[in-house]
């Protein structure tokens, strides 16, 4: 199954206290792990960019060149309405026939696997949203027949409200990549201790 992801990078990073999107991990910035697993794992990538945007654009500049075609960066005119009016700027840019999941730009443990094995659980589903420790994560895959649904949302919507009511497969799993988001500074360094270690757990919670 062929399917386009859209990649929210739109955010203030008010909780971190620095571009979250621009920090370091494993020699490149968070957005770009996303990004590669991304684009490893569909046909069109579809970035989205708000707060930050010059800055977070000029990182991406050269996956935007060799990936022509495949990924598009759009801006987020009024990304202080929320995360949801991002979801809403990459959707309406999405090929309207096609299956979509929808990512955020701080999730660096999320490889193309994940992505896969959200593909191979939505058979008779309308959507797909992991979870660890029944903590819900990313990334969200959602059938086509979804996209005029959250095109018919408000910018205040939430994820949760989008799949209210839906026909939706809770994927069950232990792998805390699903929700290995960095959204604070205990957080990140979590994250670097968890990489740095020789003799690390699993994940870095």
């Amino acid at each position: 199954m062929m399917i386009q992801t859209v990649l929210l990078a739109a955010g203030s990073s008010s909780r971190m206290g620095e571009v979250k999107p621009l920090l370091p991990y494993q020699g490149e910035s968070l957005v770009i792990h996303a990004l590669k697993a991304a684009l490893q794992a569909s046909f069109r990538v579809v970035v989205v960019t708000g707060f930050y945007a010059e800055r977070i654009e000029e990182v991406l500049k050269p996956y935007r060149e060799t990936y022509a075609g495949h990924l598009s960066i759009i801006r987020n005119p009024h990304p202080e309405a929320g995360q949801f009016s991002s979801t809403l700027c990459g959707v309406r840019a999405l090929d309207p026939d096609q299956t979509f999941a929808i990512t955020m730009a701080d999730l660096p443990l999320v490889t193309a696997g994940h992505y896969t094995r959200l593909v191979q659980a939505l058979a008779g589903y309308e959507a797909v949203r992991p979870f660890c420790n029944q903590v819900p994560g990313h990334p969200v895959l959602c059938a086509a027949a979804l996209r005029p649904i959250v095109l018919g949302l408000p910018d205040t919507a939430t994820m949760r409200e989008l799949l209210a009511g839906r026909k939706v497969c809770n994927l069950e799993d232990d792998d805390p990549a699903w929700t290995t988001d960095i959204d604070t500074p205990e957080a990140y360094q979590r994250l670097i201790r968890f990489s740095q270690s020789t003799d690390r757990p699993s994940h870095p919670c």
